[in-house]
């Protein structure tokens, strides 16, 4: 009785035992199912497709990847005019959190974290022109993040997007004008304020016409296109045309000249070939022209100069008229003597040239001074004049031989002989002449 009874017991616990492992197995391997993702089609981790897997695999998958990525890493960063690399080890991807994060049928990002302490000191070696705030330092590295997310190299990061910089004054000019038209001055306080967006260009002719403003003259425009184009080398803008004229305009500083026609399509056209936006001042003070850009500091400094002057000498233009009195010169063009101007640049960086570049070499033929003389007299001069000489000139004003100035009739008239026979001839009386060849009777 007790051994069937132990025996009931025993099957009861055993039976219990087997069914508490069971649901307990069951339930593991539901909360091991419920944990592990299963990706669907068109599933990707920024360009690494990831479709059609489970979890583990992608795990195993994307490891291999981002080492890929890694070993191929190429990020620069930018500041204005200064790009620099980014170490690769400053960067680091997470398998983990790229898989925790993503969602099935999705373009999802990869996660990458950026060391501050490695950024903080890449930007104080490449750029210590620079200071920057922590908040500063930890906004570029959010960015830089983000735009990882993708995971295509190469990658160029501009950080003037991550964070803020004080504007400043990074070029200035003025050139001389006397009394600007009306027309001229609604163009200057058109343009003052004008802002040069990020990578885009600017039109002197098209804005004007933009504008609706009317005719202003190409002199005028020639003067304002000069006082901008000194100010642009000022900065890294890229000039894509700039002209001049067949003489120096009398305001434009030889090598500074940007000549407008509009006739003959002469503009003036620059770019900005910067991250951020610039703003361009103009105005009309005392006399002068003054223009300035103003925006992100530059970390290069710019400096054009002239570095030779050649002259060329004009030639004398001799011309001839009845009109002028003789004895008299009139100047009909003064002229001017040609030059030939080339023009340099220095960039610096903290003082030291880094490069001189060649900006430009301006041509100037060299005009003719053009004089008006007297005709000279093409004439055989009268007696009495009380010259020793006839007088008989050519058409440049040279004498003229004759002969035999004493009798200049001698050949046509010969002296008398002989005849055949021997008999004396009976002479005539001699014949007198003038200096003009008239028998003085």
């Amino acid at each position: 009785m007790g051994s069937k009874r132990f025996l009931n017991t025993f099957i009861i616990v055993l039976t219990s035992t087997l069914v508490f492992y069971g649901f307990s197995s069951v339930g593991a391997l539901a909360i091991s199912n419920a944990s592990s993702k299963n990706f669907g089609d068109q599933t990707f981790v920024g360009p690494f497709d990831i479709s059609r897997q489970k979890e583990q695999a992608v795990i195993e998958k994307l490891k291999s990847d981002f080492i890929t990525l890694q070993t191929d890493f190429s990020v620069d960063l930018t500041y204005q005019d200064i790009t620099v690399v980014l170490p690769a080890e400053v960067v680091t991807f997470d398998v983990e959190k790229t898989v925790e994060q993503s969602i099935s049928g999705k373009e999802n990002p990869i996660v990458a974290t950026v060391s501050v302490d490695g950024l903080r000191t890449i930007l104080a070696q490449q750029f210590s022109a620079i200071l920057f705030s922590e908040e500063s330092i930890q906004s570029i590295a959010t960015g830089i993040e983000r735009e990882l997310e993708n995971g295509i190299m190469p990658l160029n990061v501009h950080i003037t997007d991550y964070s803020d910089f004080t504007e400043i004054e990074i070029a200035t000019s003025s050139i001389a004008i006397t009394e600007p038209s009306t027309l001229l001055m609604n163009v200057i306080n058109a343009l003052n304020g004008t802002e040069i967006s990020s990578f885009a260009t600017f039109s002197l002719v098209d804005f004007i016409k933009s504008k609706e403003i009317g005719h202003v003259s190409d002199e005028e425009l020639t003067v304002l296109a000069s006082v901008l184009y000194a100010t642009i080398l000022q900065t890294n803008f890229v000039v894509d045309e700039r002209n001049i004229g067949s003489t120096l305009a009398s305001s434009a500083e030889p090598g500074f000249e940007a000549a407008i026609n509009e006739k003959i399509g002469l503009n003036f056209i620059f770019t900005n070939p910067n991250k951020t936006v610039f703003t361009l001042s103009i105005a009309s003070v005392g006399g002068t022209i003054q223009s300035s850009i103003t925006g992100m500091p530059l970390l290069y400094s710019y400096q054009p100069y002239i570095d030779q002057i050649q002259s060329y000498e004009q030639k004398t233009v001799k011309q001839f008229s009845a009109f002028v009195p003789n004895g008299q010169i009139r100047i009909a063009d003064e002229g001017r003597k040609g030059m030939e101007v080339d023009v340099h640049r220095t960039i610096s960086y903290e003082g030291a040239v880094v490069v001189d570049e060649m900006i430009a070499s301006d041509f100037y033929a060299p005009l003719p001074k053009i004089e008006i003389h007297p005709l000279k007299k093409d004439l055989t001069q009268t007696a009495g004049t009380g010259s020793n000489d006839l007088g008989t000139v050519d058409s440049q004003g040279n004498p003229i031989d004759s002969g035999d100035q004493s009798n200049p009739l001698s050949d046509t008239y010969p002296s008398q002989g002989q005849d055949s026979d021997g008999d004396e001839e009976q002479k005539t009386p001699d014949i007198q002449y003038d200096k003009g060849g008239n028998i003085i009777n």
